[in-house]
């Protein structure tokens, strides 16, 4: 039997290019069935001026001939959850890292962040997209010198194709998304990959998903901060691989 394919969705003011350490991770086999589109008005993508998870989740699930394990990071986690939520039949397994069903704080929702620190960074992206990527690429790498001389490489990379025109409205998009209601009725399984040292995603989101979706299980990287992917892709890419081993 052939193996499912994998799509990986990236967060927010990236695009598909950031997921290149983890794809050179999984065996050769794995890497020929693994895509990564880039969202909306990211990386290579148009941009009509409409950011809609829902709608992306719809067309990403769309394009898939047979269920598919999914990997989403951040915003691309939420994507990801919309997949698994408005088309279960097309998702075979669901890793969500670095992400949350809803990202800011409110009475019934303590684990999310009371300020939201990403408006911050628009600026940055506009003016030197290329300078933006590699200080965040260099943050993630904080906690594993081993692979800082991998940052260059990296983030000029992921800066080739220019500021995402989308960040605007994207990240609306992931302020004011909130998918918590729909978690119980997600039954596929579920990995989550959370950084201990991950100040936007904290690991208390994670634990927050672990609760409320029935067939997850937690895996937490003590050293990663908000892209495990990059800094820990070897663990990754085997926690992935022993993860979808196991899915029916």
């Amino acid at each position: 039997m052939s193996l499912s394919p994998i799509l990986l969705i990236h967060g927010w003011g990236a695009n598909g290019r950031i997921f290149s350490p983890l794809r050179a991770a999984l065996p050769p086999e794995r890497q020929a069935r693994t895509g990564a589109p880039d969202l909306p008005g990211h990386g290579e993508a148009g941009f009509n001026g409409v950011f809609d998870i829902a709608a992306i989740a719809d067309d990403f699930a769309a394009r898939l001939d047979r269920p598919a394990h999914i990997v989403g990071w951040s915003l691309g986690g939420m994507v990801a959850l919309a997949m698994a939520a408005r088309h279960p039949q097309h998702v075979r397994s669901l890793c969500l890292t670095a992400s949350a069903a809803k990202i800011p704080a409110a009475a019934d929702y303590p684990q999310g962040l009371k300020r939201m620190p990403l408006a911050a960074m628009i600026d940055g992206f506009r003016a030197d997209y290329a300078a933006a990527m590699h200080r965040f690429i260099e943050l993630q790498l904080l906690y594993t010198p081993e692979k800082r001389h991998f940052i260059n490489e990296w983030s000029a990379d992921v800066a080739a194709p220019g500021a995402p025109a989308a960040l605007e409205a994207a990240l609306a998009a992931l302020e004011s998304a909130d998918w918590r209601a729909g978690l119980p009725e997600i039954r596929c399984p579920v990995l989550l990959v959370y950084g201990g040292k991950d100040a936007l995603t904290p690991v208390r989101m994670g634990e927050y998903l672990h609760r409320h979706l029935p067939k997850s299980r937690l895996h937490i990287i003590d050293k990663a901060a908000h892209a495990p992917f990059l800094s820990h892709s070897d663990e990754m890419a085997a926690t992935l691989i022993d993860f979808w081993k196991h899915c029916p």
